[in-house]
């Protein structure tokens, strides 16, 4: 694979608190569990689709998408098929809003886990795109004016999605172009708990069940069965965050049993129900 490799910033490694960090790279796609940064982290998606969880939220990303999170928002990410990833994306540590503490309240005014993913659409509405594109360009060949460069367009990046969110916020969310594609992503959101099958979606939608997984695949690039596994277990995440056993929640979710929870709950988010409780139960100490 030919990998494109740009990094630059002030941000040092083994230090928690200063600088900004920017990157452009191309990997495989790739599973990453549920973490925390210590920072800031705004993703502009070159190309790929995958999956992206903040929060127990979904959101389906795509070319030209950017997810953003807060140091403070749980979040994972996964790939429904192999691809090849181009992204680019920009940490911002705590030091770096120290002159400028604006930035930081304009980028978490939201709740959280609401409002992380920009549409492509909406990016270039709001020239978010040509933004990224400054800092990449400034970041290739870094000169003395390169810091200053980033931070003014990460300044006029804050205020651009202060004034989206303001004019925006409640008539955006991620959505598929097909109403069959979005009936299923319904009907999943609203039925996951039961005993649901792909055969039984295909069926309500008066479908056979091959021709609703190409619908489905086509569109979003995983597959039913995939997407209905990936909702129990956000579920199941959520359920966990609210404090409950996670030995006796896998029924509440739609798993007929807890080997079967186990399993789809090691692989979606890449360790074990009471790992995943333990790491939720220090980030709030």
């Amino acid at each position: 694979m030919d990998t494109k490799y740009i990094r630059h910033g002030t941000h040092m490694i083994n230090n928690d608190r200063d600088g900004y960090m920017y990157s452009f790279n191309t990997t495989p796609g790739y599973t990453f569990a549920s973490h925390l940064h210590k920072c800031h982290e705004i993703i502009h998606i070159i190309r790929g689709k995958m999956l992206y969880t903040v929060e127990g939220n979904e959101y389906m990303l795509s070319d030209g998408d950017i997810i953003m999170t807060t140091p403070d928002e749980l979040h994972s990410f996964s790939f429904p098929n192999e691809l090849e990833y181009h992204r680019e994306f920009i940490h911002l540590y705590p030091g770096f809003f120290d002159k400028i503490p604006d930035i930081a309240a304009m980028l978490e005014a939201r709740e959280p886990g609401r409002y992380n993913h920009i549409p492509a659409e909406k990016a270039k509405k709001y020239g978010l795109d040509k933004i990224f594109e400054d800092i990449r360009e400034s970041c290739k060949n870094p000169t003395e004016e390169t810091d200053t460069i980033v931070i003014a367009n990460v300044m006029l990046f804050a205020a651009k999605v202060h004034r989206m969110l303001a004019e925006d916020a409640p008539k955006y969310q991620h959505a598929t172009s097909s109403s069959k594609a979005n009936f299923i992503y319904r009907y999943i959101d609203q039925h996951f708990m039961e005993d649901v099958s792909v055969a039984s979606i295909a069926e309500t939608m008066t479908m056979a069940p091959t021709s609703a997984q190409r619908l489905f695949r086509n569109e979003t690039g995983m597959s039913i069965k995939s997407y209905l596994t990936l909702r129990r277990v956000t579920s199941a995440k959520n359920l966990i965050m609210q404090g409950q056993n996670a030995a006796s929640i896998f029924s509440e979710c739609g798993f007929k049993d807890y080997s079967t929870f186990y399993r789809a709950f090691r692989k979606y988010v890449g360790m074990t129900p009471n790992e995943f409780k333990h790491i939720y139960d220090d980030k709030k100490r």
